[in-house]
């Protein structure tokens, strides 16, 4: 299966769920789109006829999933302390963050990392955090170089077994952004079910969650849900359109919003005007909420997103040129079973990049994943 269950659409927009008539296919769908623990939270609201082996199973993926939020909430507590007494700050985004705010209980929303923003006073020591965190990491000592260089928007590190991705920009879509400073000045303080930290405002969540989809190819239903529970706790929408306007967002805030809108059929504010012929191809209807095979397809359309901002397309041509020839630390970070010179090194990898994605795409095809 790779569209959803048409009664996680239900789920998905908050409204009363249509019965099911297969337990097996919808909980088949709900784990697809990540979406076990929101689907077993809605039987406990109405009774839409699945068997008790299907609230099993979905019982099992909402307590691994409100297990992991228990890990991650340490971590972050380890990470947020540690940076602090550096004389540093970082607000979550994403993952547990959103589910604190806007899903019913734990197990609800998974997540499997930690987002940090990065507070802008503390972005010329990105080389202090890495040897903080991860001494060993492949951009050590190269870091601030590359982030000074406009060829760094943020680096994972990993801490005790878990990923911590660090954003000295949370939008991250390659280009930088203006304003940047007004996001972590909007940023709030507020409790995330026992620990309390910086986060996002609701408004450059709502933009996050927006752009994130836009890169995922929008394909599985649980961001979707992400988008419809922000617009649903009430955002300032001029504000909102006008800093997506002056990044050159504007055509991606709204198209995304307007396919949310669509696709769980919710009456979502969007600009009509804010649209793009090729913003249309490059996330066409027909590829949206695959599941699994959207998330292996197109892999690369989100490199699109600099070239689609308005007023950021030479930007988005020196951006893309880097992609195409990264210096040798950005080659060691994003592909270290890479060896050899340089361009022994760069060819190699995408060599092995070509052969993985042709692989993919015969299996898939064989399993009917990618047939119309």
């Amino acid at each position: 299966m790779a569209r959803p269950h048409p009664s996680l659409y239900d789920i998905a927009a908050g409204r009363t769920v249509r019965p099911v008539a297969e337990s097996e296919a919808f909980v088949e769908s709900a784990v697809e789109h990540r979406m076990a623990g929101l689907a077993l939270w809605a039987t406990t609201k109405a009774d839409f006829g699945l068997d008790a082996a299907a609230k099993q199973v979905l019982a099992a993926h909402k307590l691994q999933v409100a297990a992991q939020s228990i890990r991650l909430k340490a971590i972050i507590t380890s990470v947020l302390h540690a940076l602090g007494s550096h004389g540093m700050a970082a607000a979550v985004f994403k993952g547990v963050a959103t589910e604190s705010r806007w899903y019913p209980e734990p197990g609800t929303r998974p997540a499997a990392d930690i987002d940090l923003f990065l507070d802008p006073a503390s972005h010329d020591r990105l080389d202090e955090i890495i040897q903080l965190f991860q001494p060993s990491h492949a951009l050590a000592g190269a870091a601030q170089r590359l982030f000074g260089a406009r060829l760094l928007q943020g680096f994972d590190v990993d801490h005790d077994g878990i990923w911590v991705d660090v954003h000295t920009d949370p939008i991250k879509v390659g280009v930088p952004l203006p304003r940047v400073g007004e996001l972590w000045e909007r940023t709030e303080v507020q409790d995330l079910g026992g620990i309390e930290c910086r986060v996002l405002d609701k408004e450059t969540s709502l933009l996050q969650a927006v752009i994130h989809l836009e890169k995922d190819r929008f394909s599985e239903l649980q961001g979707f849900v992400d988008v419809a529970r922000i617009v649903d706790a009430g955002v300032d929408w001029d504000w909102l359109q006008s800093f997506a306007r002056d990044a050159g967002l504007g055509v991606h805030l709204n198209q995304g919003l307007r396919v949310v809108g669509e696709a769980l059929d919710l009456e979502i504010p969007f600009d009509p005007a804010q649209s793009s012929t090729l913003w249309r191809r490059l996330w066409p209807e027909e590829s949206r909420l695959l599941g699994k095979a959207g998330m292996s397809r197109k892999v690369r359309t989100h490199y699109w997103i600099p070239f689609t901002m308005k007023g950021r397309r030479r930007e988005a041509l020196r951006w893309w040129s880097r992609l195409v020839f990264p210096p040798p630390e950005m080659i060691a970070y994003l592909h270290p079973e890479a060896k050899g010179p340089y361009l022994w090194k760069l060819l190699s990898y995408r060599g092995k990049l070509a052969w993985s994605r042709h692989r993919r795409n015969v299996e898939q095809r064989h399993d009917g994943a990618l047939e119309s």
